[in-house]
């Protein structure tokens, strides 16, 4: 048939075969970097039980690619670049006038844009670490084995941001080199995964 002709050419071709490669290995080291615990963060079993049921905790494990379950070093996933994304589009809108300057620049005011984004999202990521590992404490999700301090936290956010920072360039390298929209796969990825234990 017509779709079997379409797969077979799929498979035939050795550039998409390398890109679906190139993406199936970038989702790998994002599992594995999942399986690894911010050093010094202890996950309850109580984490467990509220990924397995529908609250705010379990919808950002799921945007975040199924690494907030167990507080990863990837915990806060590609949120933050969403977030600051919108943001900048928003204020693109005639509400920032600067950055509706940027807008209408080309590629020297997209490359500024991604830039602003990119700071932004440092900013968002920050708050949104120290938020998460607020919440997670005072539910009992997670035990801080340090000493609770300025430093300790900072330490903690500075890992979550490093981990969403490398998401977010694993993601770009999909874009570039696999199948594209490297956010949106790995969004997917997070989803497809978490499908056998919704079902």
């Amino acid at each position: 048939s017509l779709i079997m002709k379409k797969i077979i050419s799929i498979f035939k071709n050795k550039e998409i075969m390398g890109r679906i490669f190139f993406t199936i290995m970038i989702l790998l080291v994002i599992r594995i970097g999942a399986a690894i615990t911010v050093p010094g963060v202890t996950p309850s079993g109580e984490l467990n039980n509220a990924m397995n049921q529908a609250n705010a905790v379990a919808l950002m494990d799921l945007l975040g690619g199924g690494e907030l379950s167990n507080f990863s070093i990837f915990a806060l996933g590609v949120s933050p670049d969403i977030t600051s994304q919108i943001i900048i589009q928003l204020l693109q809108k005639d509400v920032l006038p600067a950055l509706t300057e940027l807008s209408k620049q080309g590629q020297y005011g997209r490359k500024k844009t991604e830039m602003a984004t990119r700071y932004l999202t440092l900013m968002l990521g920050a708050v949104q670490g120290y938020g998460i590992i607020k919440t997670m404490e005072n539910s009992d999700y997670i035990t801080i084995n340090l000493e609770t301090n300025f430093w300790t936290y900072a330490y903690i956010i500075i890992i979550l941001l490093a981990g969403s920072m490398l998401v977010m360039w694993l993601g770009d390298q999909i874009t570039q080199k696999g199948l594209g929209n490297g956010i949106s796969v790995i969004i997917f990825a997070g989803i497809v995964r978490s499908l056998p234990i919704q079902i």
